[in-house]
């Protein structure tokens, strides 16, 4: 007997009467949680670590899976039929070209737009698909990509465009409608604006309030994807089952470079494969090779040492807060240092406390929180896009991803240690600019703790693997 693959947009099906089939579907398509060995249910024998993407009685799973499934059965030589229950993706064109855009040229810009071969690459590709994961590396050009693919569809078609925070969505808000993208609106905040193109953010309160028209969106595009996998938004995308063009946008799409499995499927599983270009022999766009092309700023990478206090015997949260946010001696060098530069300075910390502190110690700087306003937020992104000389705080999670400066100097001061928090905070730094030859980074190879030096070595990896140049200081020379 054939088997038949009954697809929708949510969820598909393996309708087949082998059971052993279905099994070894189930085995493959499930992974161990991130840490599992640290719950209270696996501990106690209650659970076994894993989650579970392939259902073995029903045979369902996430539409975004099927490439997974179909190469499964290819390599257990089992014969399928597909009944594919979608509508057919409703676009306007099949393909652009470098010069797509310029239909639309808005009078602020004085020169043409003509679109990088991969831009147009991961555009067609989009076009094709309907369906997949855009990976390119920050300052590559996102925007333009999204505003492309808003142009390919039909007037009027419903679109969800969903970002984590409301400086995202301001910021590709004020894009679309730079570029004349018609019936757009803002939902988040004070923004209560649904249209045919809606802008949100994945808070639940927006999205509680978009419940109704979840269903009726065609459309749904996610930037900065990665970030936009909690329960909320993955309920919402659940919602979505009329949504036939699903895209994320990211530079990093799955955390801890793919080592997270249960985030990496589930991202999969809403959005599909990875898009792969022609225009590099890898099939991925990398920064070194964007930076080899002048599209990125070069980078010099600096780890200078941190001796003191030594805390040799502290777990890893203590550590944090006595070695890095209340570390006197740290917060007086990342002062030092910010000084001694010259042109925009972007400093990144942790916790409130250390912003607070680095504040006193330079009432001449910006500090950006939580709690201060968009407008708020707009004027010190303005000064770290232009401005000559500027020092900001910011914390780590309000500009890790997305939002556009152009940097002399970035600081990290608040640690860290996973992959993908790190490649984007590197981003923030490399768009070019005018008056900029480089972007000077700098972090801390912190001798004090187990945890942080760990930390810390695998920031120099993971810089050193995504092809910048990195220095490691054996002494403070600032």
């Amino acid at each position: 007997m054939i088997n038949l693959i009954r697809i929708q947009n949510c969820n598909s099906w393996l309708v087949s009467a082998d059971k052993d089939l279905k099994a070894k579907l189930h085995r493959s398509l499930r992974v161990r949680e991130r840490g599992y060995y640290h719950s209270k249910a696996y501990k106690m024998g209650q659970w076994d670590g894993y989650r579970e993407f392939f259902k073995e009685q029903t045979g369902q799973f996430a539409t975004g899976l099927l490439p997974e499934v179909l190469a499964a059965l290819k390599t257990l030589k089992q014969e399928y039929k597909i009944e594919d229950q979608r509508e057919k993706a409703d676009w306007l064109r099949s393909y652009i070209d470098e010069e797509f855009l310029n239909l639309w040229l808005p009078p602020e810009l004085d020169d043409k737009v003509y679109l990088h071969d991969y831009q147009v690459d991961l555009v067609n590709q989009a076009l094709k698909c309907s369906r997949g994961i855009i990976k390119a590396p920050t300052a590559a050009g996102k925007t333009y990509i999204m505003v492309s693919l808003l142009k390919c569809l039909p007037p009027k078609t419903p679109v969800l465009f969903m970002t984590k925070n409301k400086n995202l969505v301001n910021q590709n808000y004020e894009e679309m409608k730079l570029w004349g993208v018609q019936n757009v609106g803002r939902f988040y905040g004070k923004y209560k604006e649904p249209n045919y193109i809606t802008c949100a953010t994945v808070h639940k309160d927006t999205l509680n309030s978009l419940g109704n028209l979840l269903p009726k969106f065609k459309v749904l595009i996610v930037d900065e994807v990665h970030e936009c996998m909690s329960k909320v938004p993955v309920s919402a995308y659940r919602k979505m089952k009329n949504a036939n063009i699903r895209l994320g946008i990211s530079a990093t799409p799955f955390k801890f470079g793919g080592k997270d499995k249960v985030h990496k499927y589930t991202v999969k599983s809403f959005f599909g494969p990875v898009f792969k270009t022609k225009t590099t022999d890898s099939g991925f766009l990398t920064t070194a090779a964007l930076q080899d092309r002048g599209i990125l700023s070069p980078s010099r990478c600096i780890f200078y040492p941190v001796t003191k206090p030594p805390l040799p015997y502290e777990p890893y949260q203590d550590a944090v807060t006595l070695g890095i946010a209340q570390n006197l001696e740290f917060l007086k060098m990342i002062k030092d240092l910010a000084r001694s530069r010259k042109g925009r300075t972007l400093i990144l910390v942790e916790r409130i406390e250390q912003g607070e502190h680095l504040k006193q110690l330079m009432p001449e700087a910006h500090w950006i929180q939580g709690k201060d306003t968009l407008e708020e937020r707009v004027k010190v992104i303005n000064d770290l896009k232009s401005g000559k000389n500027v020092i900001a705080i910011v914390m780590r999670q309000l500009i890790t991803a997305g939002i556009n400066v152009m940097l002399h100097n970035l600081i990290n001061a608040s640690g860290g240690d996973a992959e993908h928090n790190v490649i984007q905070q590197m981003g923030r730094g490399l768009r070019c600019a005018s008056d900029k030859d480089r972007l000077d980074f700098f972090d801390f190879e912190f001798k004090i703790n187990d945890y942080l030096l760990k930390h810390s070595n695998n920031r120099i990896k993971v810089l050193q693997n995504e092809g910048h140049e990195v220095i490691v200081k054996k002494e403070i020379d600032f």
